[in-house]
């Protein structure tokens, strides 16, 4: 019988109450911000909250409209996590484990029997002392490389060398495939350039190294392996200088995987699925030469602008904005206004409603999971003669100014901020990332007019205000069928694309409501 998972609101105040009962929060302490939580957990801030309000009732938090969250208790925390349904989930996930250790087990055995009668099969019965003009090395025992296969640990790639030989048991496997596995104690024998002979030693020697190849079928299933000698280059170094591969929490809209290169880190992103069909990446090169210079962000170490292959350096203990701390909404709008009044150009644009268009059409003729899809897109698009009809001072606008894309990080003793991400900036109304800002920022009503009033000074006109309202329904039904797309390519985004439907629908009526 099939087992239920908790729901993901409940999996989440669980995670908080683990902090809690952990003292990570402590009774008193204020917890981070929805966009915070909502990245640690690689959930929506819609999910958060849900998790926020029934620790709330259960008296574990208070949620304090203004001031955040606040840890209550910590006994009562304890309390939750020792319930019963807490408990009979874990002994559910133990029996799911037990089982999958043991299919793993008995498969892992099958594969490794079928590959000693290959090695046994193509080995060849010669002297030990025989010699070769190569270099050797010996596989330690402590080597966490052992049990792998010479195809898994992609030796040629990672070092540059070839492997002629195994010596193992008394015995000389002469051009081992790639299905020979590598047994501590072993003497590997391989022919390259003297340089190798650092990189070999490396692959077997380093505990817990992640090299480029070892990670290989995740990331050559997007780019090709020239493409990462052409990264390589840019970074002045060798392909075997790339390595302690680590794979982020996926973005929603790519897949990013941290790695070193000669001690420095950085970031690989690779165009996540369907993306050539959201994004032209030859428009986002151009938005990056258009704010290059103006301290908006960190250059790119590379951007490959026909596929939108990008390596940027990594940013050390780096946060998210957290859209509920008025210290960092200040930061904010200050970037904001110094990047829209810096009346940038580039050569396309970005129309809302025609990218609603495009965004359906991508459903590939299916029917939207909302039965009133129809009647909201009517009641939308009703909204472009009003929004026409306002001035506007178009210029580069980011398009997606989210809280995630907010970064602070410590430079020179200093805490600097950057707005990232690019990829979907255009010229447009630059009041659209104020209203972008605040639908991602799951921002009620107050929250929408608190920031529009702290952007303007408390100047903001009844009209403008009014066509931000218009901008949160358009940008709504933008990312719920931009959501829509990506779960028809097998991606789900949960309560964030709920939420998002539910602005277009919500702020049509507060649009139209306003006077």
């Amino acid at each position: 019988m099939e087992k239920k998972k908790l729901p993901q609101y409940i999996r989440v105040a669980r995670k908080i109450c683990t902090r809690i009962v952990d003292d990570i929060y402590t009774e008193g302490q204020r917890l981070p911000g929805l966009s915070t939580l909502s990245s640690l957990y690689n959930v929506s801030p819609e999910t958060v909250r849900k998790a926020l309000r029934l620790l709330d009732d259960m008296h574990i938090v208070k949620i304090k409209e203004g001031s955040g969250t606040k840890v209550l208790s910590k006994e009562k925390a304890e309390e939750y996590l020792d319930s019963i349904s807490v408990r009979q989930e874990h002994l559910n996930l133990s029996n799911e484990l037990r089982t999958l250790y043991q299919e793993y087990e008995a498969l892992g055995k099958q594969m490794i029997q079928i590959s000693s009668q290959l090695v046994s099969a193509s080995a060849i019965p010669v002297s030990e002392n025989m010699t070769l003009p190569n270099y050797e090395v010996v596989v330690p025992e402590n080597s966490d490389k052992i049990g792998l296969t010479i195809g898994e640990l992609r030796f040629w790639q990672s070092t540059g060398a070839t492997i002629v030989g195994i010596k193992h048991n008394n015995r000389i496997t002469i051009s081992p495939g790639p299905y020979s596995h590598i047994h501590k104690g072993d003497t590997i024998i391989y022919v390259g350039a003297p340089s190798c002979k650092e990189a070999v030693e490396h692959l077997l020697f380093a505990k817990g190294q992640r090299t480029l190849y070892s990670m290989q079928d995740q990331i050559l299933q997007a780019i090709h392996a020239s493409e990462l000698r052409v990264i390589a280059t840019a970074l002045d170094a060798r392909l075997s200088d790339l390595k302690d591969f680590e794979p982020l929490v996926k973005g929603m809209t790519n897949r990013s995987f941290l790695f070193t290169c000669k001690n420095h880190k950085y970031i690989l992103r690779i165009p996540g699925e369907g993306t050539h069909s959201l994004i032209n990446r030859a428009e986002e090169a151009d938005v990056y030469r258009a704010i290059k210079g103006h301290d908006l962000c960190d250059d790119n170490v590379y951007l490959n602008p026909k596929n939108g292959l990008k390596v940027a350096a990594f940013l050390e203990n780096a946060r998210s904005c957290d859209p509920y701390n008025s210290k960092d909404i200040a930061r904010v709008i200050k970037l904001l206004r110094k990047f829209h009044n810096l009346k940038l150009k580039v050569n396309h644009s970005f129309d809302i409603m025609e990218k609603i268009d495009l965004y359906e059409s991508l459903w590939d003729g299916n029917d939207s999971k909302y039965p009133d899809y129809k009647d909201t897109k009517e009641k939308v698009k009703s909204l472009i003669p009003f929004v026409d009809s306002c001035k506007k001072d178009y210029c580069l606008t980011h398009i997606d100014a989210v809280p995630d894309n907010f970064l602070f990080y410590t430079r020179d003793g200093e805490e600097q901020l950057q707005l990232t991400d690019w990829e979907y900036a255009a010229m447009q109304d630059p009041h659209v990332d104020i209203a972008m800002f605040c639908i991602y920022s799951g921002y009620q009503k107050n929250d929408v007019d608190d920031f529009i009033d702290k952007y303007f000074n408390n100047k903001c006109d009844k009209q403008i205000r009014k066509k931000i309202y218009c901008y949160i329904s358009m940008c709504g039904l933008l990312w719920s069928n931009w959501c829509e797309y990506k779960s028809f390519l097998g991606v789900e985004f949960g309560d964030y694309a709920q939420s998002q439907y539910s602005y277009a629908k919500d702020y049509y009526e507060i649009a139209m409501n306003t006077k």
